[in-house]
């Protein structure tokens, strides 16, 4: 049985929204990396860098070895949330990196796993954009 050409399909689960964070990245290491979200979803965000923050993640070069077992995590504090409970958490892994210039990338990462009850903070943020976007997906290309 094969699927109906007029469905469409749609390769991601959820939808992202344009965001800027400051996002602090903290590699196996210890390493702290400073970098700002692009978008955000509830399964995991974009960002760019430059050559040296994707050299402090993966030395051998971010796109000519295998990302998906590299692990880390996202720190972000969200604004206008609880004043108790604003800051993200996420143990995640890199699932896209892709080379936009010379010295920049683009890179995606899933979040795996929360910490202090994060994930109903990050539902909350994400609950937000949708209302102010009125459920519009902002387009990614």
């Amino acid at each position: 049985m094969s699927l109906p050409t007029s469905v469409p399909f749609e390769r991601r689960g959820t939808h992202r929204y344009k965001v800027k964070l400051p996002v602090e990245l903290i590699l196996e290491d210890g390493t702290v990396l400073p970098v700002e979200s692009i978008d955000i979803s509830i399964k995991g965000l974009q960002f760019a860098c430059d050559s040296w923050v994707a050299d402090e993640i993966e030395p051998r070069g971010i796109q000519n070895h295998p990302l998906d077992q590299i692990r880390l995590k996202a720190v972000t504090d969200f604004p206008d949330m609880d004043k108790y409970s604003s800051k993200l958490y996420a143990r995640c892994r890199i699932v896209t990196a892709r080379r936009l210039s010379q010295d920049s990338y683009l890179l995606g990462i899933e979040f795996i796993d929360f910490e202090n009850g994060s994930e109903r903070l990050l539902e909350r943020f994400v609950r937000e954009c949708e209302d102010k976007y009125q459920d519009k997906p902002v387009p990614v290309v």
